[in-house]
């Protein structure tokens, strides 16, 4: 009987050390794992050009201001209404421009439509911030809208002076974008068009 028993711990034992050694190796195995789930996309670093500006003074366009030295300034004044495009060819993104004349009689409808086209991007935009800049002295008078979100354009702004015209412009990229991937462009370009606005003086 003490035969028997003897055997049935050393078996018992041999079982025991048996599981102990197997769950050992599965411990080892699930902590020596690679975690191989996606990880998120990330964005390449985007360093602006050092700040530098010069003057847009160009005959026969009605204003003058200046823009970024990294930027192209081309102009069409072919029509009534006369344009210029700001290109930023290192990003790859233009700020398009509109030069309206205005006078009492069109000035609250071309008011009207100029904000139309900002808040039509409201179907797409998170939120859309406008922030004023006013100089009476100079008799000038602009308004730059922020907008986020998933929006054909990250930046608006107009700049009139309430009696003769009105000049707007919006930012778009060449292709599509994330708005995180390109926001140090954005934050480049949202400085740009501040500058310009306070440097728009009618053409003497």
């Amino acid at each position: 009987m003490k035969k028997k028993n003897k055997q049935a711990r050393t078996l018992y034992y041999y079982g025991f050390g048996i599981f102990l050694f197997m769950l050992l190796i599965l411990l080892t195995v699930a902590g020596c794992r690679q975690d191989y789930s996606p990880k998120p996309d990330g964005y390449l670093r985007i360093d602006p050009h050092p700040k530098a500006y010069k003057l847009i003074d160009k005959t026969g366009f009605p204003l003058s201001f200046e823009i970024s030295q990294s930027a192209q300034g081309i102009i069409d004044n072919s029509v009534a209404s006369a344009w210029i495009n700001i290109i930023y060819p290192r990003y790859k993104t233009t700020v398009y421009c509109t030069y309206i004349p205005i006078d009492k009689k069109n000035k609250t409808r071309i008011f009207a439509e100029s904000k139309e086209l900002v808040y039509r991007h409201g179907i797409k935009a998170e939120k859309i911030q406008a922030q004023l800049y006013e100089n009476a002295e100079r008799h000038l008078y602009a308004t730059l809208y922020s907008l986020t979100g998933n929006t054909a354009t990250p930046l608006q702004f107009t700049v009139t002076d309430s009696i003769s015209y009105l000049f707007r412009g919006a930012l778009y990229f060449d292709t599509p974008v994330k708005r995180d991937s390109v926001a140090p462009v954005i934050e480049y370009v949202t400085q740009d068009i501040m500058h310009l606005i306070e440097t728009v003086q009618p053409q003497k």
